[in-house]
């Protein structure tokens, strides 16, 4: 069946790998080492390996699911085919406070890490605003614009992580490492269920596929973006465990930013200050994409504009900020978002997986 969006509004296939990537890698990279080794200490970048095996399973099974049925191309018209209007609605709109949960989460980590790191003693609320209004921005834009900001997110990535990783080499050591193995497995799946938080992200295309040329042919890239983004948080915590003893590792909140400082460049003096203010596209990119799913989701399920719903969501932004104004209030958010996450992608995901391939073979047979 021919894609109902128009071309212009599309994506190749090759750029899926930009909004995916920014997807899963966010504003967590900077503090993950932290809290991946509470359960699991150093044996916890076993739990990566094993996060990372089971979203290339998930994100087979999102495929699949997309691709049973050419008549209902995103998640939101697959839960009305499967269960009904009003039943279907219900989980479109749970599927929308989800996405715009982790797009609130995202947006209040990253004014934290402002707050403590640039301007402690500053109001945030002028800087929220800002960065409201480039969300604003880059959302209205359409979806290719939130690819677009997706790609300089990737870029910026490898311009400053990838230097941040080889400038700790000399300071690295190997022995922090040993034992291997000297954490039981049950402690290992608690660490995985920390790192997961870190791969939400990747359902949001669920709701992008249909913007997507040839979907079929994004299959391979998608996969071969979950294995990259795999090895990066892996390059990253082995650097993080080589630099920082265990003991170090449980006091510093932010280790890929301290381990920053490590590197001299003449011009700048403080270079996490410029890490921190690049990110900020890495962050928005982010964020849209989120915000698009969310109004996206929004117009399927209730016929709602998508501006009149993310002008809405932004001003939602403001509100809650107000409410989530410390440490403790954004960790308690991000451990049951994060628990939530886990039951989306790891019970609703296969769940969906099988109705609709029981639901196509009927079909099949009922042909």
């Amino acid at each position: 069946m021919k894609n109902p969006i128009h071309e212009k509004y599309l994506i190749s296939p090759f750029f899926i790998v930009f909004p995916m990537y920014v997807s899963m890698v966010g504003v967590g990279i900077l503090s993950f080492q932290h809290e991946l080794i509470h359960d699991a200490g150093y044996n916890s970048w076993i739990s990566i390996l094993l996060v990372g095996i089971s979203i290339h399973l998930i994100l087979w099974m999102i495929y699949k699911i997309l691709s049973s049925n050419q008549e209902a191309p995103d998640v939101t018209s697959i839960n009305h085919t499967c269960f009904g209007k009003i039943a279907g609605n219900i989980l479109n709109f749970a599927i929308v406070v989800y996405f715009y949960f982790g797009a609130f989460i995202e947006f209040r980590a990253y004014i934290e890490i402002i707050q403590v790191w640039l301007f402690p003693e500053m109001n945030i609320l002028p800087i929220s605003f800002i960065l409201v209004l480039f969300i604003y921005y880059t959302v209205n834009g359409g979806f290719r614009s939130v690819t677009g900001l997706s790609f300089w997110g990737l870029v910026i990535t490898l311009i400053l992580i990838v230097p941040q990783v080889l400038s700790v080499l000399p300071y690295r050591h190997p022995l922090n490492l040993l034992p291997l193995l000297n954490h039981s497995i049950t402690d290992i799946f608690i660490s995985s269920k920390n790192m997961l938080f870190q791969f939400m992200g990747i359902e949001a295309l669920l709701l992008f596929y249909p913007f997507i040329k040839t979907p079929a042919k994004s299959q391979k890239w998608a996969h071969l973006l979950v294995l990259f983004v795999t090895f990066l948080y892996l390059v990253t915590t082995i650097s993080t465990f080589m630099y920082y003893s265990e003991g170090q590792l449980q006091h510093v909140l932010w280790p890929t930013l301290n381990m920053l400082m490590e590197i001299e460049v003449p011009i700048l003096q403080r270079l996490e200050y410029f890490f921190i203010s690049v990110w900020v596209i890495k962050i928005i990119a982010n964020i849209s994409l989120s915000l698009w799913v969310a109004s996206r989701g929004m117009k399927n399920a209730l016929q709602i504009r998508p501006r009149a719903s993310l002008i809405v969501f932004l001003a939602g932004f403001l509100i809650l900020e107000f409410f989530v104004n410390d440490r403790s209030s954004i960790r308690s958010i991000t451990e049951f978002y994060s628990t939530v996450g886990l039951y989306f992608i790891y019970v609703y995901i296969p769940f969906m997986f099988v109705v609709t391939q029981i639901r196509k073979k009927v079909q099949a047979k009922l042909s």
